[in-house]
């Protein structure tokens, strides 16, 4: 199936042709100011925990970007009449509908027919469906291949366009009235879903949403946002307990409009004691040098972080020869974080890719490398790694008070490995407040071994 469509997605875009007509909602717009959707999922390999569906996700994210209420999702066999019965239900029920799965040329690719089934609709062979079919081979009827240009004949064919090569996409998603039918692969998902997105939702008003963030448990302060929830009727709260270094529960507020969303989140923060209010900033590597300036204006350790910055800027100027020693370790993260304030002090820090060694492959280290655009490179398991020829400077975080047993193994593999490349220490002068202090200030994240080994028991 996968590989059927992978060959589809490669058909030159002058057999697209234009949309033939643009799909109403049915029910006319919401009452309020944004619309609402229902998602449904097709596939077996999903209710058998086979395949882990991310389309979901993916589209409540998307959808909630641009203003959309998504208001339901469901998971279906792949049964004709289930997944019929699904989308007449959710037709009815929400303004717009997406499927994802259950297309392909296999046995228990079923979704269109049961598209038509759910709207009493004849089903055809698409005439520009079948010219793709063909343009691959598939010239002899009946090929599996043909099932999937056989629809409903309601169908309007939206081909939309990729966001990120802005040319027209290969294969189009199918729709009836408001439901719009999607491949379950991610790969297509993921391509074809933001190209409608951006089609049907322009102009739709996103929401106001803020975040409140609270070093304590949700019973100390339960009371006092029930209390704001009835005096804010028109306002969204919602109160997550998470397991975070920085914070205890997230208060979620969410309006229409900026105003309301702003009043709410003040008459909550002015309502409980300040000391459970955190200041925690999700994204910090985004304006680096803003926010490490302004960091720098409340710290009376402020030399010893320039200090720190200096150094890197000195390396940073040829990145491609600069790798850092990245284990998780408070230390490691915050010479990467500093690693992005020189690059980005430099210019253009998104196209400067950073390089990183790290002793082990893990979840956070795979995320905080991607966060920070690095090239990641793992020991192997002796403890070597592949030769890098332009690699010239390790960076190494370490102090001159931390332990130096912590660090001997790594720096004599270094030494012995790689006897031209210089080992540097960036934070050789900084103590373990001043540690603390820049992770807290900055909200940086860091997951050492044993919070690694904690987190599976």
């Amino acid at each position: 199936m996968i590989h059927l469509r992978r060959y589809l997605a490669n058909i030159s875009s002058k057999h697209h042709g234009p949309t033939i007509m643009r799909i109403m909602l049915i029910h006319g717009k919401s009452n309020e100011e944004h619309p609402t959707a229902g998602i449904i999922v097709v596939g077996d390999e999903i209710l058998k925990a086979q395949v882990k569906d991310t389309n979901s996700l993916y589209a409540s994210n998307l959808l909630y970007k641009h203003g959309v209420k998504v208001q339901k999702i469901m998971v279906v066999r792949d049964d004709v009449q289930d997944i019929a019965e699904a989308i007449k239900n959710f037709s009815g029920s929400y303004n717009y509908v997406f499927t994802t799965g259950g297309i392909g040329p296999t046995h228990d690719d079923v979704t269109y027919e049961a598209l038509g089934l759910a709207f009493n609709d004849t089903m055809h062979y698409h005439p520009k469906l079948v010219d793709i079919v063909n343009r691959f081979g598939y010239s002899k009827y009946p090929s599996p291949a043909y099932k999937m240009a056989y629809v409903p004949t309601k169908s309007v064919l939206k081909f939309g366009v990729n966001q990120i090569t802005e040319k027209p996409l290969a294969y189009p998603c199918i729709a009836v009235q408001n439901v719009f039918v999607f491949p379950g692969s991610p790969v297509f998902f993921e391509v074809s879903f933001p190209a409608l997105c951006k089609e049907l939702f322009a102009g739709y008003k996103s929401f106001s949403t803020v975040e409140v963030f609270v070093n304590a448990r949700e019973d100390t302060f339960a009371n006092i946002l029930n209390e704001v929830v009835q005096k804010f009727p028109n306002v969204s709260f919602g109160s997550y307990p998470e397991s975070n270094r920085y914070y205890k529960a997230r208060i979620t507020v969410e309006s229409n409009n900026e105003e309301d969303t702003e009043a709410a989140r003040r008459t909550f923060c002015s309502r409980i004691p300040s000391s459970m209010l955190v200041h925690y900033d999700r994204t910090p590597h985004v304006g680096s040098v803003r926010k490490y300036e302004s960091f720098l204006e409340k710290s009376e350790r402020r030399s010893i972080y320039e200090k720190s910055v200096e150094i890197l800027l000195n390396y940073c100027r040829k990145p491609e020869e600069v790798w850092i020693y990245l284990d998780g370790s408070p230390e490691s993260v915050i010479v990467l974080h500093l690693a992005r304030v020189a690059t980005e002090k430099l210019g253009e820090p998104a196209k400067t890719k950073l390089r990183g060694i790290s002793p082990r492959a893990s979840s956070f280290l795979q995320e905080i490398s991607n966060r920070y655009n690095v090239e990641l490179c793992a020991l192997r398991n002796n403890g070597e790694i592949l030769a890098r020829p332009e690699m010239r400077t390790l960076l190494f975080g370490k102090r001159s008070d931390s332990n130096e047993r912590d660090h001997e193994n790594v720096l004599r593999l270094f030494g012995t490995s790689f006897p031209d490349v210089q080992i540097h220490f960036p934070l050789i002068e900084w103590t373990e407040l001043d540690v603390a202090s820049f992770l807290g200030s900055l909200s940086l994240h860091y997951c050492t071994e044993a919070d690694e080994a904690a987190s599976f028991r």
